[in-house]
């Protein structure tokens, strides 16, 4: 990505890797103002701020925040996109 805010090049499925070198989870949606990222299987995505992007390089995204600065989104918010009943 020649501008690291540039959403538009950051496919669904990309890891996403914090500012403290933990794993986030991937991509599982883009928006224009953030990212929903989440791990496999496991509800709570988190909304990351497009402006919190380091970089994009070897198919991984480095962001400048940790899983504990981010807001989590709740099973309700994020069902819709699961297909999933709600609880």
């Amino acid at each position: 990505m020649s501008d690291p805010h540039d959403i538009r090049d950051i496919p669904v499925g990309t890891p996403v890797i914090g500012y403290d070198g933990k794993s986030l989870g991937t991509v599982r949606e883009v928006y224009p103002h953030y990212l929903l990222v989440g791990q496999e299987g496991v509800h709570g995505d988190l909304e990351v701020p497009v402006h919190a992007i380091r970089g994009f390089a070897n198919g991984t995204l480095e962001v400048s925040v940790t899983r504990e600065s981010v807001t989590e989104v709740d099973n309700g918010e994020s069902v819709h996109r699961l297909n999933e009943p709600a609880e």
